[in-house]
């Protein structure tokens, strides 16, 4: 978004892997899984949906302790904040994208904001409101949603096109479908169980840095 100040000295390049938590509660393991996996990622996600907003700020700050760079650090909330040392951005589902004032989403000093979607229009809505990015999914088939049919990649391709925002793509992703994802216009991808329920986290972070190395930046 044009005139927001966010750091990025520490991304990889243009394709982007976010990692998410898993909502378990277990601060302990989610430390130090991330403290193995974040010189190979690019954002952390705190989402933990039954902690309070200082209580996500206490896990921020004990990935911190644990040596990731603030600007990594994202928290799911509601929250708009301004630039800070703690965490670089913010993460939103549609009912908190709903309730700000463009004008105060424009605020060139916040935090980077991206939002969830699951659709071209819930996609056009969460642009125009002021999001720098956006997570579109369930892509492929999920244990975390397993009763809801996936939404495939001509949905995804469909957001990608419809919107000038970078797209992450979420759900299913594994380091063979990383290609497909690419070739369907997506800037990232965004992985939940493929990190944290994997035995050994930093491996499987290596595996999906190594597939994104891989596939380049292929033409659409």
């Amino acid at each position: 978004m044009n005139g927001t100040a966010i750091s990025h000295e520490y991304v990889h390049g243009s394709f982007e892997l976010h990692v998410v938590s898993t909502g378990n509660g277990d601060q302990a393991s989610f430390v130090k899984a991330a403290e193995e996996v974040w010189p190979r990622v690019d954002y952390i996600h705190i989402r933990e949906k039954q902690l309070t907003w200082q209580e996500k700020i206490g896990w921020a700050e004990s990935l911190c302790g644990a040596g990731v760079p603030s600007c990594r650090i994202v928290i799911s909330g509601s929250e708009l904040s301004p630039q800070n040392d703690i965490y670089g951005g913010v993460h939103w589902g549609q009912e908190a994208i709903r309730n700000y004032n463009n004008d105060v989403i424009s605020n060139v000093h916040r935090v980077r904001l991206g939002v969830s979607v699951h659709s071209i229009d819930e996609a056009k809505i969460a642009e125009e409101q002021g999001a720098d990015y956006l997570f579109f999914g369930h892509v492929y088939s999920t244990n975390s949603k397993p009763d809801l049919e996936p939404r495939g990649l001509y949905a995804l391709d469909e957001v990608c096109r419809g919107v000038s925002i970078p797209v992450m793509a979420i759900g299913g992703i594994k380091p063979g479908n990383i290609h497909a994802i690419r070739s369907a216009g997506a800037q990232g991808v965004a992985v939940i169980s493929n990190i944290w329920a994997s035995d050994s986290p930093d491996q499987a972070a290596a595996s999906l840095r190594q597939a994104i190395v891989a596939t380049g930046s292929p033409c659409r």
